[in-house]
């Protein structure tokens, strides 16, 4: 039994390494979002949303806390993002449209920060 438990511990530790890692070589990858966030033009992110989806305002935070220019479209609110949001054949919010490229799989900042090198 305590084997069990210090197996988990490791893999435990070893996950959380893992993910602190993975966010750090993120900030070092793109050290210079807020240069990149400043060539962003209205219009050419959209994120449609809905107001009690968790993900849509963690996604929220992050574009704003880089300051990156984005158009809401929250389906709670309006018709016409429930119709557009179908329209795309989205199936999860958030979605997100950056400058023409479809985010199907919600909002990963490392997907979003190479969309806008394309």
């Amino acid at each position: 039994m305590a084997r069990l438990i210090t197996l988990l511990i490791i893999v435990g530790a070893l996950q959380f390494a893992w993910k602190h890692y993975s966010n750090n070589q993120t900030d070092i990858e793109y050290e210079n979002i807020n240069q990149l966030a400043s060539l962003v033009r209205p219009g050419e992110i959209t994120m449609y949303s809905t107001t009690e989806c968790i993900y849509c305002t963690k996604a929220k935070y992050w574009l704003n806390k880089n300051n990156f220019i984005f158009t809401e479209c929250n389906m709670s609110i309006e018709q016409r993002c429930q119709q557009e949001f179908s329209a795309y054949g989205a199936m999860g919010t958030p979605f997100l449209i950056v400058r023409g490229y479809q985010m199907k799989n919600g909002f990963d900042p490392d997907e979003f920060l190479r969309a806008l090198k394309i």
